[in-house]
């Protein structure tokens, strides 16, 4: 994890200085084995650790979609391997009947903070998307990285 959490730090931070005009800029257009070895480390690190956000948006980001397909795409590709996890997750023991009231209690809390989501992705301006994106995405790695030192 910790391994991840620096990687996403120092990628949250390269990409905008690369954009700005700094250092050599890497190819948005990687060829399609690239993108299958991001995905699956954004699918071994959901399953591990939850946190296959970073290797998805190493892919994604360089690409520049549009905000609200760039969204679009991060919310069908998680639903996606969320589902892949079910199995797993079934054959784990995790779908027990105090798992099941957790989440009944929290689904309107996770149904607010979705609405939520849509209504602050719309009232960002596209040209700040991405820099909101990579600082969270430097929060999350610095997160990760805490974590995977033992200090969080």
């Amino acid at each position: 994890m910790a391994v991840l959490g620096l990687i996403s730090i120092l990628f949250g931070a390269y990409r905008p200085w690369v954009e700005r005009g700094g250092g050599i800029v890497a190819s948005s257009h990687s060829p399609a084995w690239v993108g299958s070895l991001f995905g699956i480390a954004a699918g071994s690190t959901s399953q591990i650790a939850h946190a296959g956000g970073p290797p998805f948006q190493m892919w994604v980001m360089p690409r520049r979609l549009p905000r609200d397909i760039f969204v679009g795409t991060t919310a069908i590709f998680f639903a996606i391997l969320n589902w892949i996890k079910v199995p797993a997750y079934a054959s784990l023991g995790q779908f027990t009947s105090e798992n099941g009231v957790a989440t009944l209690v929290l689904l309107p809390f996770a149904m607010l903070a979705s609405l939520a989501g849509v209504f602050l992705v719309r009232r960002v301006s596209p040209e700040r998307f991405y820099t909101i994106v990579y600082w969270l995405m430097i929060v999350a790695g610095g997160k990760l990285l805490l974590d995977g030192i033992g200090l969080a």
